[in-house]
């Protein structure tokens, strides 16, 4: 297992991190996920990668802390842009905190807390105390921002969320929200079809927030006309939007046939059949599609009832479900997608790592999702089995398996 050693080659009870001082990550297999590096060295000083290569080609400072790989995987941190919770904490609320301190656990180093939709004055606490979470954030997995999924939703594709709650976009509207969350929305899912939603695009794109279209029964048409106005995101494709149609294309085409739109898709097993994931993966290119997770809140937690959104939730092995038997959120967190890319779609580690980490990077414009020198120093350490053996996030070990993992509520 790889763990940060000290200057005499002991491992600690604690991973300690010294800002200011290098560290280098040796002897693993180094997926930037451009390349593959084989007996690969990661250096970092404080919270940027100065270095990454071949052994033979990289020298270690002799003052270095050394970090074992051991011949495991060395991977860029997760970005999951699509996380409603886990663990039973709700990212849409004062459990952010919780969700920013759990995920490391589970390879992921930055993520955007999401919404749902919730009665107007419980979104603009929810937000609020998002808000107040993301301006003095724990230590853990960095919350880039806000995904608000919804209330601009179509009543025709509700999913798992309340139709009664729902709206037509307006800017005021928007507006309301952002302010609540002090600006930190930067992604949001809405049915452009409804109302006025159109007119919203060029000014969310001005703002710096990604247009997503979600929870959308619009026509092939209709998207094409959002494409032009700046849509550029689509919410878990194929789940809760217009499918498609050998003679009404639909949401699910028009998000296949415009080169224009970033495709989420979860790849837990349960939403997408793994051959459908393959499709959309061959006709879109995996440098177009956005890994999420789509966690619910209940992500993680034992089989039982629950409560999600005022409404009893079923976890029965590893989904979560309505009393109808409609889907609620995801069971599994992101590197549970990473792996299923691996074995059920059957891409080559290198190639599932990129909707996982450049994809989401390249989306909200950061400097993360490649070991590559300037880039933050997000780092994952994965085993064999492509299981978590150490997270680092701003290049400090936050995570590995001697430590405590993510408590459970008791919700």
């Amino acid at each position: 297992m790889g763990a940060e050693h000290d200057e005499a080659g002991n491992q600690p009870g604690a991973a300690v991190v010294r800002h200011g001082q290098v560290k280098a990550i040796v002897n693993g297999t180094v997926y930037t996920p451009d390349a593959v590096i084989a007996s690969g060295v990661v250096l970092i000083e404080e919270n940027t990668i100065t270095a990454v290569g071949s052994a033979g080609t990289t020298p270690v400072p002799p003052e270095a802390k050394l970090i074992e790989a051991g011949g495991m995987a060395v991977v860029p941190g997760l970005i999951d842009v699509h996380i409603h919770g886990l663990m039973g904490y709700d990212a849409m609320g004062p459990g952010l905190a919780q969700v920013i301190h759990g995920l490391p656990a589970f390879g992921v180093t930055a993520f955007l807390g999401t919404t749902l939709t919730l009665p107007l004055d419980e979104t603009l606490a929810g937000l609020e105390a998002m808000a107040e979470i993301i301006d003095t954030p724990p230590s853990g997995a960095q919350c880039l921002g806000i995904h608000a999924e919804g209330p601009f939703l179509s009543t025709a594709r509700p999913g798992m969320a309340t139709p009664e709650w729902f709206e037509p976009l307006t800017w005021e509207s928007f507006q309301v929200l952002q302010r609540e969350a002090r600006r930190h929305i930067r992604m949001l899912t809405f049915a452009p079809e409804v109302g006025k939603a159109m007119e919203c695009i060029p000014r969310l794109v001005e703002a710096g927030v990604v247009p997503v279209i979600g929870h959308s029964d619009a026509t092939f048409e209709q998207v094409a006309r959002a494409v032009q106005l700046g849509l550029s995101h689509a919410t878990h494709t194929f789940n809760a939007m217009r499918p498609l149609h050998h003679r009404e294309p639909g949401v699910v085409g028009a998000v296949m046939y415009f080169d224009e739109i970033v495709a989420e898709l979860i790849a837990d097993g349960l939403h997408v059949h793994p051959a459908v994931m393959a499709i959309l993966l061959r006709v879109k290119g995996i440098e177009r599609v956005a890994l999420v997770s789509d966690a619910s809140p209940l992500a993680g937690l034992p089989d039982g009832e629950y409560e999600w959104e005022h409404k009893p939730i079923f976890v029965r092995d590893g989904s979560c479900r309505l009393t109808d038997g409609t889907i609620a959120g995801a069971h599994a967190l992101l590197d549970t997608g990473v792996r299923n890319l691996v074995r059920l779609v059957g891409l080559p580690l290198e190639q599932a790592l990129v909707p996982a980490t450049r994809v989401p990077a390249e989306v909200l414009g950061l400097r993360k999702g490649r070991l590559a020198p300037g880039y933050d120093a997000d780092v994952v350490l994965l085993d064999e089995a492509l299981r978590l053996a150490l997270t680092i996030v701003g290049g400090t070990v936050t995570f590995y398996p001697q430590m405590s993992r993510p408590s459970r509520t008791g919700r």
